[in-house]
């Protein structure tokens, strides 16, 4: 069924889409039973935020953890994509003539390869008003799909207005390890890992925001005490914005220590490379909606594919075995 037809099912059947609370209650319910995907409940509203089918917080997730960014097809239909596939793009610059306004790069290139160059060649990635505007750039593109500037990015700097999409993660990173890894580490060698909050790093503090002075502090913290400790001292956590800032940032740090910087996971929020408020949106399927594979994986699909879903009763109880409370629906 597709999500919509599995969600009404589950409700006039049983109580609703199953909600996932735990890993071990995700491998349960998987177990030898899937050899597919399967819908749950989970699904991004109007405002582009995951909620559950049934209206429970989001406390626990499983996503392959991945940057989504935005390309428009040949057809004017947006899609979100992996940010390292390689696409052309189109980029805006700030000039009262219409002509110049629009540039399409040909060039294939990672969405974050195209935001910098955009930045460094023109103003940024463009941003998309209205169904007019949205035809007018797909006119440009002369049927040819491209990336525009429309990430979601659930890392955010601790730093208010700092919203710098510079990324280091180390091979593999950030992967979510045991579902509680929402802060960022650097090591010696600058490359960043996502971390529990509740590990202890060294820190570093910076004051005048992302250009100001930067000082190595100890002893090691937790993510919070630092960020605490930092603001006590009239500083922040240190924000990095490219490449030069982190070389800077590595010369004050001892060898062989790793310290804590300003990123941490917020909550999963669609916006502009350049800041715009997102007022128009055009995606294939307004609504996204979660699937588990086999190996207990969450991938986001098109709610209109069918697939087989997991339905809970309210006798559900986390004491119970997983047979008495929950069945595959084909």
């Amino acid at each position: 069924m597709s999500w919509s037809d599995a969600q009404s099912y589950c409700r006039e059947n049983n109580t609703d889409l199953a909600t996932m609370h735990s890993q071990e209650q995700l491998l349960n319910l998987t177990g030898d039973s899937l050899s597919d995907t399967a819908w749950i409940g989970l699904y991004r509203d109007d405002t582009q935020n995951w909620q559950w089918s049934n209206s429970d917080d989001v406390i626990y997730s499983n996503w392959t953890a991945e940057l989504f960014c935005a390309s428009v097809t040949s057809s004017g239909e947006w899609r979100d994509l992996r940010c390292q596939e390689k696409n052309p793009f189109m980029c805006y610059k700030e000039t009262s003539n219409i002509t110049e306004r629009y540039t399409l790069i040909e060039e294939l290139k990672t969405w974050t390869e195209a935001q910098q160059y955009c930045r460094e060649h023109h103003t940024d990635l463009v941003s998309i008003k209205n169904a007019s505007e949205n035809e007018d750039l797909v006119k440009k593109a002369q049927v040819k799909p491209f990336w525009i500037g429309l990430f979601n990015n659930p890392w955010k700097w601790s730093r208010q207005g700092d919203n710098y999409t510079f990324q280091n993660w180390a091979d593999g990173e950030p992967n979510n390890e045991k579902g509680n890894e929402k802060c960022v580490v650097m090591n010696e060698i600058g490359k960043w890992y996502d971390s529990s909050c509740s590990s202890k790093a060294f820190v570093v503090c910076c004051s005048g925001g992302s250009s100001g002075n930067c000082s190595f502090e100890g002893p090691k913290k937790t993510w919070h005490e630092a960020q605490s400790y930092c603001r006590n001292h009239n500083k922040d956590l240190v924000t990095i914005q490219d490449q030069d800032r982190m070389k800077n940032i590595l010369d004050i740090i001892p060898k062989s220590k790793s310290t804590w910087i300003g990123l941490h996971r917020d909550k999963e929020n669609w916006q502009w490379s350049n800041g715009g408020d997102v007022i128009y949106s055009n995606w294939r399927s307004q609504l996204f909606c979660a699937s588990v594979n086999a190996s207990g994986v969450w991938n986001e699909s098109l709610c209109k594919e069918k697939k087989l879903f997991m339905c809970y009763n309210g006798r559900m109880r986390f004491n119970q075995s997983v047979n008495e409370t929950a069945e595959w629906t084909g």
